[in-house]
């Protein structure tokens, strides 16, 4: 069973939940009829045949309903957050300039504080606000960064303990306190000030094949909620927030509604043990067939600091372990814990284009900003350079769906799939770049619409990157291959979140067309970006997949 490559309960990443076809059954079995009989011998005891067969259809069909209802919660969450957030941004970043213009102009200018306490908007597009505003979002993107990396690996270590559900549902109370916090502050500007909001920064998890799958709908949600909550900016910032939060709310109490996947994972992993003592008995018998790679004897290792010994020394070198010093012993973990993820190392390609994501993250940073840059260059209201900014779903949106393929299909037809997403990618960093330029040097709303179009072209890039990657490596790897390039990112949001933070208020300072820093430095990053990709050669071993093994991928 753990001998073939292609069987899909085998592959690290297949759905957790998908259940295996009734035709499957008879290629679990890798050695001969003698040892198939002592593998029923001793697990199956004296079960007979047809209530196997019967079982066995009574739980593909649960888990088909309990896979179908967790896909449709997951689904369903994923979206809240995503209409909830892009509906609260723009509202929270008025709220944010709001409040920080008026401690300003509270301290220097009483008297263009208005009767009922505000200061018009065109007011506030002075730089020292600007830059009081910067500070707050970036280094909150800064603090929730951390959190993220630092928590990510203890709450994943958690839930395979106690279960995914429990430690879902445990960041409910976090998440209304961090909401609770926000709120106060922003309420109650006359009493907190403006970066006490650092106070709320919480960590919560993506899962990025999760966000791959939902990537188009996520779009042209964006793009409504966008437009909608610009359109009620017009009236009170407050309410697009309060609706946008209120969403996102409704999905985090989704997941009490969830089914607990982890019996499904230990099953599996009872599974592959029983894989890996077929394959002993076949090696007694002098079948080396179903023997278990090096690799995956590794990987099945327990936590303990026994490697490779004899049934008859495992007392011996468990109280040995015991006695090693704590430093030895943490290592000895690490090295455990990180040994799965060396595959990386195996190929300097993979790590050049690893790279690569932590490069394209940093430089993205400068996206957080962009609303805010409109509004301060331009000399527009923030409900109308949110207005603007909504309509860049709109146009990826027909880029993903229509002119990616059609390029895929038409023009480069000839060329096998990871040629094919190697070519895009080159032209969609080399967008991203001349777009990302032209918006930091725009002097004007007419240059800057082209130049976002131009920008927005690019924006299959890492789609297709990730696309890429994952040819490179083997199936059961894929999902630790995910789980670095989500690590990567997360350090690119922590690096990004201080560099164009500081670089942005440094434009802000200097004025005039140097506003744009942020954007010319982004750029810069994605031209050596764009430089490693025209490098990269394709490694024989993917040049030579078929595409049958390009699409199991």
């Amino acid at each position: 069973m753990a001998a073939d490559a292609h069987d899909p309960l085998d592959r690290e990443d297949a759905p957790f939940l998908a259940s295996a076809p009734e035709s499957s059954a008879s290629s679990r079995h890798t050695g001969d009829q003698d040892d198939e009989a002592e593998l029923k011998h001793v697990y199956n005891d004296d079960d007979a045949d047809d209530d196997d067969d019967v079982d066995d259809r009574k739980g593909t069909k649960a888990i088909e309903k309990i896979r179908f209802r967790f896909m449709v919660t997951l689904f369903a969450m994923i979206l809240a957050f995503e209409v909830g957030i892009v509906m609260a941004n723009g509202p929270m970043t008025r709220i944010y300039e709001s409040i920080a213009c008026r401690q300003y102009y509270a301290e220097y200018d009483p008297r263009q504080i208005a009767a009922d306490g505000q200061v018009p908007e065109s007011m506030c597009k002075i730089k020292e606000v600007q830059t009081e505003l910067a500070a707050v979002k970036g280094y909150m993107e800064f603090f929730d960064g951390v959190l993220s990396a630092f928590l990510a690996i203890p709450y994943g270590l958690l839930a395979d303990r106690i279960g995914r559900k429990p430690i879902i549902c445990l960041s409910i109370p976090a998440f209304a306190l961090n909401t609770g916090i926000m709120f106060a502050v922003m309420w109650y500007s006359d009493i907190f000030p403006l970066r006490a909001v650092w106070a709320s920064c919480l960590a919560w998890d993506e899962r990025a094949a999760m966000f791959f799958r939902l990537g188009v709908v996520s779009m042209g949600a964006d793009f409504a909620s966008s437009a909608v909550s610009s359109w009620m900016m017009t009236w009170d910032p407050w309410l697009p927030l309060m609706i946008g939060w209120g969403i996102v709310l409704a999905g985090v109490l989704c997941s009490v509604t969830l089914p607990e996947t982890m019996h499904v994972s230990s099953a599996r992993r009872t599974e592959r043990s029983a894989s890996v003592e077929l394959a002993h008995l076949a090696s007694e018998n002098g079948d080396q067939k179903g023997a278990p790679q090096k690799e995956e004897r590794q990987i099945h290792l327990d936590d303990s600091d026994v490697d490779s010994v004899e049934d008859d020394q495992l007392p011996f070198t468990l109280r040995s372990a015991a006695k090693r010093p704590f430093l030895r012993r943490m290592y000895s973990r690490s090295r455990q814990y990180f040994t799965p993820y060396s595959f990386i190392f195996r190929n300097k390609q993979i790590i050049l284009l690893l790279t690569a994501f932590l490069v394209y993250r940093l430089s993205r940073g400068s996206s957080w900003f962009l609303v805010q840059y409109i509004s301060t260059r331009y000399k527009w209201t923030l409900a109308e350079a949110n207005l603007l900014i909504s309509f860049k779903p709109a146009l990826t949106i027909p880029l993903f769906l229509f002119i990616l393929p059609a390029l895929s299909r038409h023009l480069l037809r000839s060329m096998p799939t990871s040629k094919k997403d190697l070519q895009l990618a080159r032209v969609s960093i080399i967008c991203l770049c001349l777009g990302t330029l032209g918006i930091g040097l725009s002097p004007s709303i007419a240059a800057l619409v082209p130049s976002l179009l131009v920008q927005t072209a690019g924006s299959g890039f890492l789609y297709l990157i990730r696309s890429l990657i994952t040819t490179m490596v083997k199936q059961e790897e894929t999902a630790r291959l995910f789980t670095i390039i989500e690590v990567l990112q997360a350090v690119g949001n922590v690096i990004a979140s201080l560099s164009i933070t500081t670089v942005f208020q440094l434009g802000l300072e200097l004025g005039g067309p140097w506003i744009g820093l942020a954007w010319m430095m982004t750029s810069t990053a994605f031209a050596l970006v764009g430089a490693a990709v025209w490098c990269f050669g394709l490694p024989p071993v993917v040049e030579g997949k078929s595409e049958a093994e390009l699409a199991e991928v």
